[in-house]
């Protein structure tokens, strides 16, 4: 079994060349990096490094990381979606829960990726800005180890938004609903970021790896850990098991 899942994972990542889902991936720590040399090469203060760690990984969690999953799931299920694809993948010999597990798989390695990318957008931002004013102090180091624990705590809190919006975007055939869905859940977030019940809205649960709130991080990371490993180990057994004709 776990070498049919290998194989499978192989075959779905194989899918995504020449897919916009690698142009997709490269957008996010692009579009930060630039965002850190604009902002800090048209302030006339100081820098601090862990303040601008901190600031990029609170727009990506906040902002970013919804849509980029929103529009992750979208894209890769429109690949089955589009011209028949269900009737060549679920044909092969291979149970449909492996096929639907190795999705969610490469779902989340991709998202993993996007964020690794995000970490090195970031700083590499900084690196560049001083490259750019050799003049520009930024007070304290590259806080690498400090990115790495946040980007990675917020990647499992992400998990169950992620896992919501993989099943929406595989169960509906068109691109429309889970882009809806998603853009849907980053405006509620908007009103729910002063709710008290916040803490427990799947788009908000990565932000909250900033809280300074004693508890709220950890069980945010727990709703969102916990309650996406369910919601996918649900969503694969039910895609498995729906009609595709």
């Amino acid at each position: 079994m776990i070498l049919t899942l290998y194989r499978a994972v192989l075959a779905e990542g194989m899918k995504l060349n020449r897919s916009l889902v690698l142009l997709l991936a490269a957008a996010p720590p692009l579009m930060l990096g630039l965002m850190v040399v604009a902002v800090v090469l048209s302030r006339d203060i100081t820098e601090n490094w862990d303040q601008l760690a901190m600031s990029g990984a609170a727009i990506w969690a906040y902002l970013l990381m919804p849509l980029t999953i929103t529009a992750l799931t979208a894209l890769m299920a429109g690949i089955e979606h589009g011209c028949a694809g269900w009737t060549w993948s679920l044909a092969q010999p291979v149970p449909k829960v492996v096929v639907f597990s190795a999705k969610a798989i490469v779902t989340l390695s991709v998202t993993a990726l996007i964020s690794t990318g995000v970490a090195l957008g970031v700083l590499g931002g900084g690196h560049l800005v001083q490259m750019i004013d050799p003049d520009l102090v930024m007070e304290g180091r590259p806080p690498y180890a400090l990115m790495a624990s946040l980007l990675l705590k917020m990647w499992f809190a992400s998990l169950l938004m992620t896992a919501i919006q993989f099943t929406i975007a595989h169960a509906a055939s068109n691109f429309a609903t889970p882009v809806i869905v998603g853009i849907g859940g980053v405006f509620v977030s908007v009103v729910a970021t002063s709710s008290r019940y916040g803490i427990f809205f799947p788009w908000l649960l990565p932000v909250n790896m900033l809280a300074s709130e004693a508890g709220r991080a950890d069980q945010a990371l727990l709703t969102g850990a916990a309650g996406g490993a369910i919601v996918f180990v649900i969503a694969c057994i039910w895609l498995a098991r729906r009609d595709w004709r």
